[in-house]
């Protein structure tokens, strides 16, 4: 798969997606030898490293450059490995073992939208000069579009910059907020309005001078990361400094969020698995009423349901990594449009970056707030770990665009893709007709013929809706946001069911673990095809007029009677369970 959002309209049996089983043995020891440095050089000093200690942050970053991990996006010419996004992605899972989310912070925040910037947008004067010290860790990077009054807003910020009368330098005024890496940074990506219009990006390095830092803040986790404020008080920035042109901004800014938004859903996957691991090591462990809490029902549906969790999002990375990846494959690294090339395919995506950043973040918290109950009143004692766990996901949900704006982003790109028909969403509702099962092809005697119907009358309903969302509010649909969210909700869920009915089918025979994966997929479908119908009913008993409304629900609960979708979801999660206490960690990672 090569489009963005074609889990839309791609019916069973059409194109495989990439998934975990399809590493390639470098991309596999590259994984090994990052996730051998997270738990052996990193997980040792995360204690340490809350402590906001600059000297030992920055000694990690030297040694993670020697490594590659800060130049994984950026050619060998300047410093970097040039990997693929998967390889990226992978990476940045592996680096969930160091156990340390305020390091994790502090990395991909520096190799992504500190980076990113420069090497998309810069000419090759700014990429020889900046690239290889930030690949080395021996420069660190930060990103500044953020301002007191405007967060998500972000284009309508005031920081200002103008021309001096030389014509040798732009003069910035204005306060940037929330900086990660603020107090660190010996670069930093800021924007600002030439004139008061055209928003702007800029480098600003050790040499610029009115450039100044706040305190550090407060925050309620990731309390070893730096994050301040910078105050540009006439702030001196050559010309020459100026990323991407004036009036570049808007794209500068916001296409590198696209593929951050994507990495943090990696970061938080792999976090959520580790926290899997942090809570079942405890939980075998402590005993009450002479057993181990794994010995207790209610304990082992919460772990089944967290490796339950971290399968859909280990699922729906990889195959988001896979498709943007093949998408780039066909640009030569040598073509002078080629980074043109390569934000285009990640913009394409934008639903699946979006729907990554959501759904990942959220599995982390709530197998973090999972983990904490596991512990019991330990775990709302800081001397345990998932205290600490629990404060530093929270920043996830709002890092990135919060997860608000991101279902913005994901009803607004389905509405744009139909509209222009950039998908054939169209023609696909029309083919539907009164039915909500689209007509595939499933031979009758296919031993998951239940679990393809169902993701295919999940795909049904999700089109279907979007017709009526079209037919009622046209393109006011984007200010509809009650409709907005529900729908998200539905376009997520799709995506994950999807992704793993495919990994599943997509599974070689020989697999030693295809039973518990099939307890895992059945239990996928039938919760997000729950998901699908409840916010398609939330929004059709809004929008639609009485008699349509009657007629339309009444087929829809016919339809699902008529499926007779049934999973036994209990005895599946014991499955589940019963293979991570065996294996004492996420089970699927080989």
């Amino acid at each position: 798969m090569k489009k963005g959002g074609a889990f839309l309209t791609t019916p069973f049996g059409v194109d495989e997606i990439f998934t975990r089983e399809k590493w390639s043995d470098d991309q596999k020891e590259f994984f090994d030898a990052i996730s051998d440095f997270a738990a052996e050089v990193i997980a040792p000093r995360a204690l340490a490293l809350e402590k906001l200690d600059e000297e030992l942050s920055r000694d990690m970053m030297m040694q993670l450059g020697e490594m590659g991990m800060l130049g994984m996006d950026v050619p060998e010419l300047y410093g970097g490995m040039g990997l693929d996004k998967t390889s990226a992605a992978l990476a940045l899972e592996a680096m969930a073992k160091s156990q340390s989310s305020s390091l994790l912070v502090t990395v991909t925040d520096h190799t992504g939208i500190g980076t990113l910037p420069i090497l998309w947008y810069g000419n090759d004067e700014q990429r020889q000069k900046y690239l290889p010290k930030m690949m080395t860790g021996e420069w660190m990077s930060s990103y500044a579009l953020t301002e007191p009054g405007a967060g998500s807003d972000a284009l309508n910020g005031t920081a200002s910059a103008k021309l001096n009368d030389a014509g040798t330098h732009y003069i910035l005024n204005g306060v940037k907020q929330f900086i990660t890496n603020g107090g660190w940074a010996d670069i930093g990506v800021v924007f600002a309005k030439v004139d008061g219009e055209a928003l702007t990006a800029f480098i600003l390095d050790q040499d610029t001078t009115g450039w100044e830092r706040g305190p550090e803040e407060h925050k309620l986790g990731i309390k070893g990361s730096s994050t301040t404020t910078y105050v540009l008080n006439d702030c001196m920035v050559p010309i020459e400094n100026v990323l991407g042109g004036v009036g570049k901004g808007p794209a500068v800014a916001f296409n590198v969020l696209y593929i951050g938004r994507l990495k943090l859903g990696a970061v938080t996957m792999g976090g959520a698995k580790q926290t899997i691991k942090t809570a079942l090591n405890y939980a075998k462990e402590r005993q009450q009423f002479a057993q181990p809490l794994t010995a207790f029902g209610m304990i082992q549906r919460k772990f089944a349901d967290m490796v339950i969790r971290c399968y859909e999002a280990e699922t729906i990375t990889y195959q988001s990594t896979g498709s943007i990846d093949a998408g780039v494959e066909m640009f030569a690294d040598d073509d002078p449009e080629y980074y043109n090339h390569l934000y285009s395919v990640i913009e394409d995506h934008a639903i699946e970056n979006s729907a990554n950043k959501i759904f990942s973040s959220e599995v982390l918290w709530i197998n973090a707030d999972d983990g904490v109950q596991i512990f019991g009143g330990y775990g709302f004692s800081e001397d345990y770990p998932l205290a600490r766990i629990l404060r530093d996901e929270r920043v996830n949900r709002i890092f990135e665009g919060t997860n608000e704006i991101n279902k913005l982003i994901i009803s607004g790109i389905a509405l744009k893709k139909a509209i222009l028909e950039e998908l054939p969403i169209r023609e696909q509702i029309a083919e539907l007709g009164d039915n909500w099962i689209p007509q595939v092809d499933i031979p009758a005697d296919h031993p998951e013929i239940q679990g393809i119907r169902a993701v295919e009358f999940g795909r049904g309903i999700v089109l279907k809706t979007l017709n009526e969302l079209i037919l009622k509010h046209g393109q006011d649909f984007k200010n509809t946001q009650f409709e907005i969210e529900a729908f998200a909700n539905m376009v997520i869920a799709q995506l994950v069911s999807f992704s793993v009915l495919r990994r599943y089918l997509q599974l070689d025979f020989s697999n030693p673990r295809r039973e518990i994966v099939h307890s895992v997929m059945k239990v996928s479908l039938l919760r997000n095809l729950e998901v699908i119908v409840s916010n398609a009913k939330k929004i059709l008993r809004h929008i639609l007029d009485e008699n349509n409304r009657n007629t339309t629900l009444k087929s829809l609960d016919q339809t699902l009677v008529d499926l007779a979708f049934h999973v036994d979801v209990i005895e599946e999660q014991k499955n589940v369970f019963q293979l991570l206490l065996k294996r004492g960690e996420y089970p699927f990672n080989d």
